[in-house]
């Protein structure tokens, strides 16, 4: 009875000493994480604090995307067309035009033709005889050109009566590509449904400010 009391006892004190070594041991173990606590939890105005912690670190600069269609509302003008005014506007925008590429063109050249001419001496005893070709074109290869889209300040002439515009030097691939329905172009199509409606309002176009731009 009293050797498995003994035993007992033995075997409870192992337990207690090895959980005593364990946590020994998870002390000295380094920390590998660590709850991190909410720094706006009282915050009088939380989103606006996590809005602040969540800015970019300092030293970065943000830079907005530039719009790609704008106008300038002090350029939007009535333009006399015909001598008269309440028809047409014009004003100065910005917007994305996309051209064509063309493609590659041989050109074989003229062949032209052979000319020549006789010079007699005296008493036609000699001549003389010399040729030259005329008309002769070389052939030639021009290189295709590829298409894409430009980012450009243009001067827009629209009919507010045809709901039409025109961009000066909107570049097509081949040549400008003249007049367009306001639905093509934001930019155009904007300043139509904001001003044709109040056309009569508007400031007369200046001729000679207008030149100057």
């Amino acid at each position: 009875m009293l050797e498995s009391r003994i035993k007992l006892d033995i075997e409870t004190l192992t337990m207690k000493l090895k959980l005593i070594f364990a946590l020994l041991l998870l002390s000295t173990l380094p920390i590998t994480a660590e709850e991190v606590a909410d720094p706006c939890l009282k915050a009088a105005d939380y989103k606006g604090c996590k809005e602040y912690q969540q800015q970019q670190a300092p030293g970065k600069v943000n830079v907005d995307t530039p719009n790609d269609h704008e106008y300038d509302p002090r350029s939007v003008r009535q333009q006399k067309i015909r001598g008269r005014y309440g028809r047409y506007i014009t004003f100065t925008g910005i917007t994305l035009n996309e051209y064509d590429g063309s493609p590659g063109r041989w050109n074989p050249g003229q062949p032209g033709r052979r000319e020549c001419k006789t010079v007699y001496g005296f008493n036609n005893i000699s001549k003389t005889t010399t040729c030259q070709q005329v008309g002769y074109v070389a052939p030639s290869f021009t290189p295709a050109t590829p298409g894409g889209v430009e980012r450009k300040r243009f001067r827009y002439q629209l009919d507010c009566q045809d709901m039409t515009f025109d961009r000066k030097g909107d570049f097509s691939g081949w040549g400008n590509k003249g007049w367009l329905n306001v639905s093509e172009d934001p930019t155009a199509e904007t300043v139509a449904k904001r001003y044709c409606p109040v056309i009569d309002t508007l400031d007369k176009q200046n001729i000679v400010e207008d030149s100057e731009e």
